[in-house]
């Protein structure tokens, strides 16, 4: 804390971005673009689940367990394949090319724009049934089975896209866990497998 340390000149520890998103959601723009040092943070504490802060005869550790979710332009930059192993599931977004659609979009956003609360109000309803329904599902989550076949099936798809490691396998077999609990139901579909994919 660079303030305190200038006011009553007393070294003190100011918690930074990976203590705040402890337990949460850590979202990074441009992860490709990244410096080398910052990547080297984020994987150690991704890794560990703890960060450690080494300043001026400071050594401080703290909790760092976090989701971490990133965007990126894959022409202005490639991810490093050790950062790249952190992400467990990627998915393409591109421009909406409907011209009713864009339409929809861009008058939904000037909505928005010209009464933000009002704007919110009108979907409030259907965020908190959402909302609730993720709830639901997270408590259902433990009691969803996934039949032996399935996880063989999701193993040799992962093999076939030639996936490193086996981060992929056990990402897929929680995404078909969390879809299947999200539609309330106790077993995982082959459907559920198919729909990640």
């Amino acid at each position: 804390d660079i303030e305190k340390a200038l006011t009553e000149g007393v070294k003190a520890f100011e918690p930074g971005l990976l203590a705040k998103a402890n337990r949460g959601i850590l979202y990074v723009d441009e992860v490709n673009l990244l410096d080398d040092h910052l990547v080297d943070v984020l994987l150690d504490s991704a890794a560990s689940g703890w960060n450690t802060v080494e300043r001026e005869g400071i050594s401080i550790s703290h909790p760092a367990r976090f989701i971490l979710v990133g965007s990126g332009n894959p022409e202005e930059g490639e991810l490093r394949p050790q950062l790249l192993d952190r992400f467990g599931m990627h998915a393409q977004i591109g421009t909406v090319k409907d011209p009713e659609l864009r339409v929809q979009i861009v008058s939904e956003r000037s909505t928005f724009d010209e009464n933000p609360a009002e704007f919110h109000k009108k979907y409030s309803d259907k965020q908190h049934a959402l909302t609730n329904r993720i709830i639901e599902a997270r408590k259902k989550l433990k009691s969803v089975q996934i039949p032996y076949d399935f996880r063989v099936k999701i193993s040799a798809i992962c093999s076939e896209l030639n996936v490193d490691g086996i981060r992929g396998d056990i990402v897929s077999n929680r995404a078909a866990k969390a879809l299947a609990a999200f539609e309330g139901r106790d077993e995982v579909a082959v459907e559920d497998i198919y729909r990640w994919v």
